[in-house]
């Protein structure tokens, strides 16, 4: 038993020694690429930031997942929000949460972008509310219909 706890020991001394080294090698060596990044990427997001405040923007899609954070992030630039998704209910659910995070005008319609009489009656919808249009995102639909 004497003999193992010698080599352990020694493994444990040994590894006290070299870890320690290793994460400070890995902290010198990547921490300023990390850094580089985040500056870069923060002078990227100032210089390139998208003013959509009193816009207009379609969104498809918008009663969950991409199209649903898409509401939210333009509503908290100002936008003012055209909505459209097959789930009514849950559509105005983010209709409201996009009023008050800030959008100035919601509308939303029912509808399923894979028939393109409801993809007419949303920008015509959004045109006869709005008198414009300026952004139409698409978080859903179906790419056999554009080829």
């Amino acid at each position: 038993m004497l003999p193992l706890l010698s080599s352990m020991d020694s493994v444990h001394k040994l590894l006290n020694i070299v870890l320690p080294l290793i994460s400070l090698f890995s902290l010198f060596f990547f921490l300023p690429a990390i850094l580089l990044f985040k500056i870069f990427s923060s002078i990227s997001r100032s210089v390139f930031s998208e003013n959509v405040s009193g816009k207009v923007v379609l969104i498809t899609g918008a009663s969950s997942g991409i199209g649903e954070h898409l509401a939210y992030k333009y509503a908290k630039g100002g936008a003012c929000l055209a909505l459209m998704a097959r789930r009514e209910k849950r559509l105005e659910a983010v209709a409201d949460k996009a009023r008050w995070l800030g959008s100035p005008d919601v509308i939303v319609e029912s509808g399923d972008v894979s028939k393109v009489e409801d993809c007419k009656r949303f920008v015509d919808a959004a045109l006869n509310h709005f008198g414009r249009c300026m952004y139409i995102k698409l978080a859903s639909f179906n790419s056999s219909l554009w080829l």
